[in-house]
C-alpha cells in the first residue's frame, strides 16, 4: 500500500474481508494522485497535515467511522464531483469543500449535517436514504427545504419516509417552498398510512414538471383506522395533484400490498399522466387467488389519461 500510494495510484479500494475496522493508514491520506477512492470498515482520522485530495474525483464510504481530529474534517477537493456515505458514523464534523459536487447519496448515517452541502448548486443527483439514526437535531426541515431551494440543477432526487416526514411536520404541507424544474428521476419511500408522508410525496410530485420517471417504494404501514380514513379522503380530492404530469412516461411501484390507498393513488396516476407508456406494479406479499383477482380488475378497470400506457403486474415469488 505504502508503495502504490507513493508511485501514481489513480484508483483505490481498501475492503478488508475480516469485517475489522481499521485506521486508515496515514499515507492514503498524503496521496495527491488519487482520483476515486473507496474505503470499507475504517477509521477516517486524517493528519493535521492534511490538505485534501488535488485530484480526487469520487469518494465512497462504507461504515467509516470519523474520529476527530480538530473542530471539523475539512476535506478540500476542487475536482470532487461524486460523493456516496453509507453507514458511517461522526458526519456531522464533515466539511466538504467542492463547488463541483454533482452526486450525494447518503444511506443509514448517523447525525447527517446537511449545512455543509447548500452550497453544492451544481448537484444534479441527490439520494438521502433510510433512517438516519440519532439526527433530529442535525436535520430540521428548514435546512432540507433550503437545500433543496438551492439545487436548481438537480436531476434525479430520491428520499426516503424518514425525510417526507420531515418536510411534511406531521401534517399536509401548505404547499413546498421550491419547485423541482429540472428533476427527471424521483425515487420515494412512502408509508399511505401516513397522511403527512402521503402529501408531501403528492406535492413533490406535483412540483416536478418535467418527471419522467417516477419509482414509490411502499413502507409497511402500521396505523390506526383514523389515519387511513384521512388519507383515502386526501388521495380522493382532486386539489391533490391538480395538474397533468405531461412528461412522465415511466412508473414504478414496489413492494405493493393492494391496500386502498394505494390503489387510490394508482388511479390517480393513471389519470394525471397522458404521457404514460408503462407502469410496473410489483407485489410484496403472496395474495390469496380470489384477493389478486379482484386486485388486478380494480387496476385494469382505472382510467388511464394515456392511450399508449400498459400495466405490468409482478406477482410476489415466495
Amino acid at each position: 500500500m505504502l508503495y502504490v500510494t507513493r508511485n501514481g495510484v489513480k484508483e483505490l479500494t481498501l475492503n478488508m474481508s475480516n469485517n475489522t475496522s481499521y485506521k486508515l493508514p496515514f499515507y492514503i491520506f498524503n496521496c495527491p494522485t488519487l482520483t476515486r477512492l473507496k474505503l470499507f470498515n475504517c477509521v477516517f482520522k486524517p493528519p493535521t497535515s492534511f490538505l485534501g485530495f488535488p485530484n480526487l474525483i469520487t469518494l465512497y464510504l462504507s461504515k467509516v467511522t470519523f474520529v476527530l481530529a480538530s473542530e471539523f474534517f475539512v476535506i478540500k477537493a476542487p475536482l470532487f464531483t461524486n460523493l456516496t456515505l453509507k453507514y458511517c458514523d461522526g458526519i456531522q464534523h464533515l466539511k466538504i469543500v467542492s463547488s463541483q459536487l454533482l452526486s450525494l447519496i447518503v444511506c443509514e448515517s448517523h447525525y447527517l449535517e446537511l449545512n455543509c452541502f447548500t452550497n453544492c448548486k451544481k448537484l444534479k443527483r441527490l439520494g438521502l436514504v433510510g433512517k438516519v439514526v440519532d439526527s433530529v437535531k442535525y436535520v430540521e426541515r428548514s435546512t432540507l427545504e433550503q437545500l433543496l431551494l438551492r439545487l436548481p440543477s438537480l436531476e434525479v432526487l430520491q428520499l426516503d419516509s424518514y425525510f417526507l416526514e420531515l418536510l411534511s411536520a406531521n401534517t399536509v404541507p401548505k404547499g413546498l417552498p421550491f419547485t423541482l424544474d429540472c428533476v427527471r428521476k424521483l425515487t420515494l419511500s412512502v408509508d399511505f398510512g401516513k397522511l403527512g408522508q402521503t402529501s408531501c410525496a403528492l406535492q413533490l410530485i406535483d412540483c416536478s414538471p418535467n418527471l419522467s420517471n417516477l419509482e414509490i417504494r411502499i413502507r409497511k404501514a402500521i396505523t390506526t383506522s383514523n389515519n387511513a380514513d384521512a388519507v383515502l379522503k386526501y388521495v380522493d380530492t382532486p386539489v391533490c395533484l391538480d395538474r397533468p404530469l405531461n412528461k412522465l412516461k415511466h412508473a414504478v411501484i414496489c413492494s405493493f400490498m393492494g391496500s386502498k390507498e394505494e390503489l387510490l393513488f394508482i388511479k390517480l396516476l393513471f389519470a394525471r399522466t397522458p404521457s404514460l407508456v408503462r407502469m410496473n406494479i410489483k407485489q410484496n406479499r403472496a395474495f390469496d387467488s380470489t384477493e389478486e383477482r379482484n386486485i388486478t380488475t380494480e387496476l385494469m378497470r382505472f382510467p388511464r389519461a394515456s392511450p399508449k400506457a400498459e400495466l405490468f403486474y409482478f406477482p410476489c415469488v415466495s
